[in-house]
């Protein structure tokens, strides 16, 4: 009977860190955050920390490069929805650019993590 309470015990304890650590503001970007917006530059950058891109919506010229660089301690893709780009797995502190050459919205997320919010690149001439 003393040994049911003690497991039940160290069940509780680990759903309370679960759902503890699950709550810690993924998707939630710092304070500060600004949107995204690359002028007239070929290049701009997403940064993947915490669970989130940031910025998680960026407002680029055609012809721009974009880097998303994988800040976290775990994996993630960056897959645009409908399959315009996809960069495998993006270990941490890797990275993975993408050049637009056409105008359009391309929304994009991480396979790994569903939970994550998706990203969004708008291209504009």
């Amino acid at each position: 009977m003393k040994k049911k309470f003690v497991y039940i015990g160290l069940v509780l304890i680990a759903a309370a860190i679960l759902v503890y650590s699950c709550s810690k503001g993924y998707n939630t970007p710092p304070s500060g955050y600004n949107p995204g917006t690359a002028g007239t530059g070929v290049m701009a950058s997403v940064t993947i920390q915490n669970m989130a891109f940031i910025p998680d919506t960026l407002s680029i010229k055609t012809g721009t490069t974009v880097t998303w660089s994988n800040m976290d301690e775990v994996t993630h893709t960056v897959v645009e929805l409908n399959g315009m780009f996809s960069s495998g797995n993006i270990a941490p502190g890797q990275t993975y650019s993408y050049s637009f050459p056409a105008a359009g919205t391309f929304t994009y997320h991480c396979t790994i993590h569903p939970m994550m919010k998706t990203g969004v690149v708008i291209v504009s001439n």
